[in-house]
């Protein structure tokens, strides 16, 4: 883990000869949680055509149950390393899948709305690896319940590049983001500014 961080930093920094890019965008979960995603990178030229870009991100995800009455609310953290290939290149347009992996931090935070230890009974449960549960029950005080976990994940990413100026390129990028063991699955689309390097 320390050696994936240590080089994700390294071509993060190093940026004398990567274009920036700066993203936004919407992202949603398996367990229906949605909200908005902030992102930055550094493309990298390789050869020729051929680039790998280091990414860091945040997500933030909601949703609410109105059936239960309850909350869930998703915080991501996320490292991403990708090589892409400049599948079509145009004055003005540029199509350039992006496959990686990545690794990501999650924070769950849920919470059974009022009122409490009432009838009907209401109860919300989510299932998590390695037959793990996540609980909301508006009985016996689990009101509130968190959960963290961190794993390794995949990262697919159609960006899609549009030319604003000789400079600033636009780019709108779908993408796919499951992870190993399925619990944590994520997708959207990103959408944002990068800066082209003119060497």
């Amino acid at each position: 883990m320390k050696t994936l961080i240590t080089l994700f930093f390294y071509f993060f920094i190093s940026n004398a000869f990567a274009q920036l890019e700066i993203t936004t965008g919407y992202a949603t979960e398996k367990h229906l949680s949605d909200g908005p995603a902030l992102q930055f990178a550094y493309d990298y030229k390789i050869k020729n055509r051929l680039y790998t870009k280091p990414q860091i991100g945040y997500k933030y995800l909601y949703y609410y149950n109105d059936f239960v009455g309850a909350t869930l609310k998703i915080s991501i953290l996320e490292f991403h390393q990708t090589l892409s290939y400049e599948v079509i290149k145009k004055k003005k347009y540029i199509f350039k899948p992006n496959i990686g992996i990545n690794y990501r931090f999650y924070h769950w935070r849920g919470e059974m709305s009022l009122p409490h230890n009432r009838l009907p009974q209401r109860a919300w449960t989510i299932g998590l690896r390695n037959q793990q549960y996540f609980i909301l029950n508006s009985f016996d005080g689990i009101y509130t319940n968190e959960y963290n976990v961190n794993n390794l994940g995949f990262s697919f990413q159609l960006q899609n590049q549009f030319k604003l100026n000789d400079k600033i390129w636009l780019h709108i990028t779908p993408f796919m983001e499951p992870n190993y063991d399925g619990s944590q699955n994520t997708g959207g689309c990103y959408v944002g500014i990068i800066f082209k390097n003119q060497k």
